[in-house]
């Protein structure tokens, strides 16, 4: 398994590491900043699933779609 781990600190920024075929991304040094990081990259990730029509995020891991 490849996990996403540096400068994620944006919903987009985890999806580019999802698509580009990591199956799981961490959030460090952005939480410092802002606490609330984490949950808002999670809820941004469910919008993005919910307004395309992706019922898992598995789905999607390294398709590179968008």
């Amino acid at each position: 398994p490849v996990v996403g781990i540096g400068g994620i600190t944006t919903t987009e920024d985890a999806l580019e590491f999802l698509l580009a075929g990591a199956s799981a991304v961490e959030i460090g040094t952005a939480s410092f900043l802002d606490p609330k990081t984490s949950l808002k990259v999670v809820e941004g990730l469910h919008s993005w699933c919910t307004q395309e029509g992706v019922e898992c995020i598995r789905d999607i891991v390294g398709t590179g779609r968008v």
